[in-house]
């Protein structure tokens, strides 16, 4: 009752006390998967080209590079084949041009960073519309899981960074309580406080939780070996970290409950999420473009590449074909679903996981948790490349791994790169968060 409540008359007031019109933009991407794959192609087409035109008359960065490939004026890109011919763009791009890619008339962006998978900081922009956009666009996909704006949900997230005002923390509560969500700080978890956060679960009695992936994994593991009871909500929902299949069937084992994949990153919110049918990652094309392309820059299909990003609504610092890092698999065929959204089905890692050897080869960060849960000595781990010639591998381990281990998993990765690789084992207590919270199983700084 109380998220009918809540979408209805207490959220559409607090908003008009706000001044903003979240849950107008909510029914209207809802709207959105009632339309035909066809409609929301033309739909996608019609916004895009409403900010190119933006581009070309509001920032100075974009008419200078599209010059170079002899686009002069929004006549010169009259479809998404001459779209795709635009110049890619960086993170550094952005970082040197900065002031040239914030639009002219925008002077109320909301500022916002992100550490990032190298440690350096990023900085963007974006216009309070698209704040709100994408906060819509994120509870729709929520919503479809069963975790929209008002169910009664659970985070295992993370933390604000400082130590809160007595003030602050009231009125974070209070604010988390009108949206009917609970949060428990990931950050803080660890192997002697598991059992509060089984009790909080419990006494709180959730309808759907919200999770980065690796605490709620080990937050299973943790129930499973303990052989404890534990609620199970209607609904999880993970994200922020790539959700592997060995983690989601321990998940879904302890808490007797269905496991669903959403993926997205600061610059953009949520770029997709999965569907209860096939579990299939559906793209939000009415909220981007997302695009995958090749080690050449060319467009690809139903094969890995590097993901290409565009905002249709970020008028304040238009990003425009902003290449953010992440890998994925885009395939050109309908789910079987009802929902028109197009498919990405798989999330393959972020560029920078790709182990690299001296002859040119490279190995898919994949390969690693495939490998490592076959062996029951071994808790958590990490590969680490700091020189073309050498890798780290950080174990955690337990009283089943030995000696034999590291020779069969020696072997295996061998298979891939051939002895050209020097493969230094190291037994340690503790594998060290990111900045962020996450646990990163992959790492390539060459």
């Amino acid at each position: 009752m109380y998220t009918s409540i809540f979408r209805h008359f207490l959220m559409p007031t607090y908003e008009l006390l706000k001044g903003k019109n979240l849950v107008e933009h909510i029914s209207n991407y809802e709207q959105h998967l009632l339309w035909t794959p066809e409609a929301l192609e033309q739909h996608q087409w019609q916004e895009l080209r409403k900010l190119l035109e933006h581009a070309f008359a509001h920032t100075s960065f974009y008419p200078k590079l599209w010059a170079k490939v002899g686009v002069h004026s929004i006549d010169d890109i009259a479809s998404m084949s001459d779209f795709a011919k635009l110049p890619l763009i960086t993170k550094s791009d952005i970082t040197e041009h900065y002031q040239d890619i914030v639009a002219t008339n925008s002077s109320q962006n909301i500022k916002k960073a992100t550490g990032g998978s190298t440690g350096q900081p990023f900085r963007f922009e974006l216009d309070i519309d698209s704040n709100t956009r994408r906060e819509a666009i994120m509870w729709r996909g929520y919503g479809w899981l069963g975790a929209g704006l008002g169910q009664k949900t659970l985070y295992l997230w993370g933390a604000d960074i400082g130590q809160p005002t007595l003030l602050k923390s009231l009125k974070n509560t209070l604010y988390h309580r009108f949206y009917n969500r609970k949060m428990l700080n990931s950050f803080a978890m660890n192997s002697n406080n598991m059992h509060t956060y089984v009790d909080d679960i419990n006494s709180y009695r959730p309808t759907a939780l919200v999770s980065y992936v690796n605490p709620l994994y080990e937050l299973a593991r943790y129930i499973i070996a303990e052989e404890l009871t534990v609620f199970s909500p209607k609904t999880i929902l993970t994200g922020a970290e790539p959700l592997h299949e060995f983690q989601r069937e321990v998940i879904e084992k302890a808490f007797n409950c269905k496991v669903y994949d959403t993926f997205g990153c600061r610059e953009f919110m949520l770029m997709s999420a999965e569907c209860q049918e096939h579990k299939n990652l559906h793209i939000n094309s009415d909220h981007l473009v997302v695009e995958t392309v090749n080690e050449t820059g060319q467009p690809i299909t139903g094969e890995s590449g590097d993901l290409v990003v565009t905002d249709l609504y970020n008028y304040g610092m238009p990003l425009i074909r902003y290449v953010n890092g992440d890998r994925a698999t885009l395939i050109d065929q309908p789910c079987g679903c009802d929902n028109p959204l197009p498919i990405m089905s798989s999330i393959d890692g972020r560029k920078l996981d790709i182990i690299k050897t001296v002859s040119g080869k490279s190995i898919p960060g994949e390969l690693f948790p495939h490998l490592f849960k076959e062996f029951i000595g071994i808790d958590k781990f990490q590969v680490k490349q700091s020189d073309i010639t050498s890798l780290q591998i950080l174990l955690m381990t337990n009283k089943h791994f030995t000696e034999q281990n590291k020779v069969d998993i020696s072997a295996e990765i061998n298979k891939y790169a051939d002895n050209e690789l020097q493969l230094v084992f190291s037994q340690v207590d503790e594998i060290p968060l990111t900045a962020s919270g996450k646990h990163r199983v992959t790492i390539c700084e060459v």
